[in-house]
């Protein structure tokens, strides 16, 4: 009965709050990105039953939109061309105002997932970012515009609740606190798109993929406990609960207009990866429908490798792998070689960035010089004791870049996988082949490829990225 009276009590005061005075979704504010040729969305609080007004320095249109019950008001902004003239935003209920300045017109870009993402400039304690000093060098661009969505969670869902964040300017000491991946990403798009860019992180350490998925598509999924006891919720690791960040950190940010979403999340499930197989889909699927777009980009990193004691990561990267022709529009970025045995948060962040605006320079951008798509097994052919691999991506062959190819396991019939040899296969165009042997299995029948937790990628195509592990077989993972 208390928790019932507090939570009347707590509906009163935050409907009380709202009805006070005009109020913004803490989303949208001076020094923003908004996103470009869109009917962008966009929301806040006032006194029921008042008409809210919207005047654009880009526009001549005047827009409205009455309050609603529950004290929320709703508008679409018909935007213009990228821009990097400085425009404002008046809103206006009754006599209240708010101004808003210096809005750029541009792309947004959604920066999701767990500790990978979240990673900032500083590192943790013995997990240093490679190169981050270099990076801020150059950060000071007026163009990016940062939001960052602060972490937190929430039980339940309720359209009153706000995220906590604010809009700043690309400077050393905003972008020091920033996803390292997420501005690397943004800057390679800035640089060449040369348009504005809004970048929303919402990303939270340890956070499972269920964890970022509402109320009721958990429901239909089927295999979480939503019955959440408040009193034994951790502290600390709330992260792992179903629904409890997406009430908190996406859903009051909800319908925002963006052109796309980053995302690198997976560890948290590293022990559940058949569900995952199912999960991750429904994620992107679900994603594209808060956003309000049914071909929303959306590029995901594939797990590094790390030695994990629990859990098989080689499957799971199998799964975030087989995702990628499931859907369109979206796409995988592999760090099969800078993962770190030890560390479960690699160094090279930058690169992971990289890769992924590849993907969206090619694919949402129409850069088409840059590749974006490792190579990736097509099939396999077994002669003389060899195994003779072809692999789509790699059209002008494959490469070692240097380094040992390492690795690679052969089994025959008996399904006992040893160590073997490999070597790029000499082709009339490009090395597009691999020969792998091994000395000890007279009549290979499968091929593994850094398929365990933890393994050192080595295989790449010429345009340098790497290819993901992989395995010939279906059999049982236990090796």
């Amino acid at each position: 009965m208390k928790r019932i009276l507090y939570s009347i009590f707590l509906l009163l005061s935050i409907t009380s709050a709202f009805s006070q005075s005009l109020c913004l979704s803490p989303g949208f504010g001076s020094g923003m990105v908004l996103q470009r040729d869109s009917m962008a969305n966009i929301w806040g609080w006032a006194i029921k039953g008042k008409t809210v007004r919207i005047k654009t320095s880009w526009s001549d249109s005047l827009y409205s939109a009455k309050v609603g019950e529950n004290c929320r008001w709703n508008m679409k902004l018909k935007t213009c061309h990228a821009s990097f003239t400085p425009q404002t935003i008046c809103v206006s209920c009754g006599k209240d105002t708010i101004l808003l300045n210096d809005i750029l017109i541009g792309d947004v870009w959604i920066v999701g997932g767990q500790s990978n993402m979240q990673m900032d400039f500083r590192g943790n304690p013995d997990q240093p970012v490679q190169n981050a000093q270099n990076i801020l060098l150059g950060c000071n661009r007026n163009g990016i515009r940062l939001f960052r969505v602060r972490n937190g969670y929430s039980l339940s869902y309720n359209d009153s609740m706000k995220i906590n964040g604010v809009w700043t300017y690309s400077s050393p000491e905003e972008v020091k606190d920033f996803s390292v991946i997420g501005y690397v990403f943004g800057r390679s798009i800035f640089d060449l798109v040369q348009i504005p860019i809004g970048l929303v992180e919402i990303a939270h350490g340890g956070s499972t993929a269920e964890a970022w998925l509402d109320h009721r598509t958990l429901e239909k999924f089927g295999e979480f406990d939503l019955n959440i006891n408040p009193q034994k919720v951790d502290p600390i690791w709330y992260c792992n609960l179903p629904g409890v960040l997406y009430n908190k950190m996406l859903a009051p940010l909800l319908p925002y207009s963006v052109k796309g979403v980053i995302f690198y999340q997976g560890e948290a499930n590293v022990e559940r990866p058949q569900q995952y197989a199912r999960l991750f889909p429904l994620l992107i699927r679900s994603w594209r429908k808060y956003f309000d777009n049914e071909r929303l980009p959306f590029f995901y990193t594939q797990i590094a490798p790390y030695e994990y004691d629990k859990g098989d990561a080689a499957l799971l990267r199998e799964a975030q792998l087989n995702i990628m022709d499931s859907m369109p529009g979206i796409g995988m970025a592999v760090t099969l070689d800078v993962g770190e045995k030890n560390i479960i948060h690699p160094s090279q962040k930058e690169i992971v960035g990289q890769r992924l605006a590849y993907w969206a320079l090619n694919k949402v951008y129409g850069h088409h010089a840059f590749g974006c798509r490792g190579p990736e097994f097509k099939t396999m052919e077994v002669k003389d004791g060899h195994a003779f691999l072809k692999f789509n991506y790699a059209p002008n062959g494959l490469s070692f870049y240097g380094k040992d190819p390492t690795g690679f396991e052969v089994a025959g019939d008996d399904r006992i996988f040893h160590p073997a040899k490999a070597r790029i296969t000499p082709a009339f165009w490009g090395n597009e082949g691999l020969e792998v042997w091994s000395d000890d299995v007279r009549n290979p029948v499968a091929v593994r490829y850094c398929f365990k937790n933890w393994s050192k990628g080595c295989l790449y195509n010429t345009e340098g990225l790497p290819a993901s592990s992989f395995r010939t077989d279906n059999w049982d993972t236990k090796h």
